[in-house]
């Protein structure tokens, strides 16, 4: 892989130097990111506890059943089959990127 340096042609940059900076800098990319998504979900998750409580009082109507309709799994499983399967299909299009990485990057000769 080649690299690109911006400093003067007197100042070297070796190869190791530009490649233990990067992955500091995405590890560090990566924890800000995640802190936000899980602050993120936390109001989220305040939120919808402060609204469940405000229309817990409401009167439940009862809905009408559906022919051919009463048989369907609750919120709770439909949230984590959907999870799952978008788990599957990632870790199966990453072993995909992975194989295919390999395949177009030459093998470093030692």
């Amino acid at each position: 892989m080649a690299t690109v340096s911006t400093k003067p042609a007197t100042e070297s940059v070796t190869e190791s130097a530009v490649v233990t900076e990067i992955p500091a800098l995405a590890q560090k990319t990566r924890e800000q990111l995640l802190s936000s998504l899980q602050q993120g979900q936390q109001m989220s998750i305040d939120a919808a506890e402060t609204w469940a409580k405000a229309v817990s009082a409401l009167p439940v109507l009862d809905l009408p059943k559906l022919p051919g309709f009463s048989g369907l799994p609750d919120l709770q499983a439909t949230t984590k089959y959907t999870f799952d399967l978008a788990s599957d299909l990632l870790s199966a299009q990453r072993d995909f990127v992975v194989q295919l990485t390999n395949v177009l990057v030459p093998a470093k000769t030692a």
